[in-house]
């Protein structure tokens, strides 16, 4: 039993030690001048504690609302870098372009912790850092995880062009090269996309997204073949051909808890996007086996992974501004 213990400690270090050295060589990894843990310890005490009071009261009321913070962290930080640009209101803004319309979550949360930290300490904290702080807290609620380390100082971008996002966001459709691809152009690695694509274990999705997938793939008039028939019927249901609208858990087994589910529903043939899919038979599918068989080891890489994408094209210092009304610039 004893030897069995042994043997186990040392698959979960080697799985450890793997993770983190496939992590390690990338620029994100190092702290941006300018940030810091506790960034706001001297010149607004309460502000960490007061954005997760906020994303506290809205996880007691809906469960579902870490999937859409996290996700508001990700579409942020990849178009224009970390700097609150999706929350901007404008004729043409990130908000409204195809990747983000009617789709992304949590916007009441965030000017709610906005407005109370205007209140305690006015043009103090940024936007991008009330983003940053609430995918945090959503983190730490749907794993039952504590995060530590986690930098502030992100200042605020006053851009926000609906193009970009078409540009710079991947898409459920892409297979994993492209993946890559626009992982890379942020500084990510192949793990990352691996790692990241974690967080569709929580949240729901539209079913105008999968409905050519699940019913008329590459206009065969069938399912994407690489779909378990099982999961096809379950998604039929669900998102009948004439209803794009309804929405749908990306994980059908526990949809508010950030978990390995998703990466055994991978492995079988039931990942709901065509990016989900495509980690299977890519180079970054070993990360696959590696959480379900070691599921202690998912929770760490996915926070290290977000750490370093919160990193990405930050503004500090004197670059950029601190809104006040986060959708206005």
């Amino acid at each position: 039993m004893g030897d069995v213990r042994v043997r186990s400690l040392a698959v979960f270090c080697f799985v450890l030690s793997f993770l983190s050295a496939a992590n390690a060589a990338s620029a994100l990894d190092k702290i941006p001048k300018g940030m810091r843990v506790n960034f706001y310890n001297a010149s607004c005490p309460r502000a960490e504690s007061t954005v997760k009071a906020e994303v506290q009261r809205a996880f007691n009321a809906d469960r579902t609302i870490p999937a859409g913070l996290i996700r508001m962290f990700f579409h942020d930080c990849f178009v224009r870098g970390c700097d609150a640009s999706v929350l901007i209101d404008n004729s043409d803004s990130e908000k409204l372009g195809a990747p983000n319309a009617n789709s992304l979550r949590g916007f009441e949360v965030l000017d709610a912790a906005k407005a109370a930290l205007e209140a305690a300490c006015p043009g103090v904290v940024s936007c991008a850092d009330v983003i940053a702080f609430a995918a945090r807290d959503a983190m730490e609620l749907a794993g039952n995880i504590n995060v530590t380390n986690w930098l502030g100082g992100r200042r605020d971008g006053i851009i926000s062009r609906s193009a970009d996002t078409l540009t710079e966001l991947p898409a459920p459709f892409d297979k994993f090269p492209t993946l890559v691809a626009a992982f890379k152009k942020k500084g990510l690695s192949q793990n990352d996309v691996v790692i990241l694509s974690g967080a569709h274990t929580i949240g729901r999705a539209k079913c105008g997204i999968i409905t050519q997938r699940i019913w008329n793939f590459n206009g065969t008039g069938k399912a994407d073949p690489a779909i378990d028939p099982a999961y096809v019927t379950t998604l039929r249901s669900q998102c009948p051909q004439n209803a794009p609208g309804n929405r749908i858990n990306m994980d059908m087994t526990t949809p508010t808890i950030l978990d390995v589910n998703y990466y055994r529903d991978v492995n079988n043939g039931r990942g709901l996007f065509e990016s989900d899919n495509s980690l299977r038979a890519s180079p970054g599918a070993s990360l696959l086996n590696q959480f379900t068989q070691n599921p202690q080891t998912f929770a760490p890489s996915f926070v290290n992974s977000m750490r370093r994408m919160g990193n990405i094209g930050v503004l500090t210092g004197k670059k950029g501004k601190i809104r006040t009304v986060c959708s206005v610039a």
